[in-house]
């Protein structure tokens, strides 16, 4: 690598982390690129190499942790797909995804606060929606099997989903990712129950 890209990489994550600790104590849309410069000791000027504004800088970082949820999730189904059933996948993958969260939780309950920038919770839910939705396809059967709509069935997963991500980070991760895991699993299957 060379030392300049190594150098961008570090600015980039100095602005970022900068940004965030801002963020903790000021609402998005009060902060200024001049609030961030100073914090970071650098120049506006360094700042505009890398981000065209605050939503860009914003928005590059969600994008960056919707990517990385993505991958997690292909990763995994890829490692399952062809061993197991669809439920013990569910399973590995509800575990798998309580892990990365615990990992990007600091920055999941800063983004989901009331300094985030508004919508962030659509946007996540849209974006885990349409990784669960793209993994379901390679499931014949259980198209088969599925009495509802697939877009009605994806939302009311997502949401719940979201939901336990969202109490698990408000109760100070209250819990182990492996607990969490089977909290979501003993819901899945009381619903079912039901």
């Amino acid at each position: 690598m060379s030392i300049y890209i190594e150098k961008n990489r570090k600015t980039k994550q100095l602005i970022q982390s900068t940004f965030l600790g801002i963020l903790q104590k000021k609402a998005f849309e009060a902060i200024t690129i001049g609030d961030i410069a100073k914090a970071a000791q650098i120049n506006r000027g360094t700042f505009y190499l890398h981000y065209i504004d605050k939503f860009d800088l914003l928005e590059q970082m969600e994008q960056q942790l919707f990517t990385e949820l993505g991958m997690h999730v292909d990763e995994l189904q890829s490692l399952y797909l062809s061993t197991r059933t669809y439920e013990e996948e569910q399973e590995q993958l509800a575990h798998a995804l309580f892990s990365f969260i615990e990992t990007q939780a600091p920055t999941l309950k800063i983004f989901l606060s009331d300094h985030g920038r508004a919508g962030f919770h659509i946007r996540f839910k849209d974006a885990f929606s349409s990784k669960v939705s793209e993994n379901l396809q390679q499931y014949e059967s259980f198209h088969v099997q599925l009495n509802v709509p697939l877009e009605y069935f994806i939302s009311f997963i997502t949401s719940a989903f979201l939901g336990l991500i969202e109490q698990w980070i408000q109760n100070e991760l209250d819990k182990t990712p492996q607990e969490m895991k089977a909290l979501y699993m003993d819901i899945i299957a009381f619903i079912q129950k039901r």
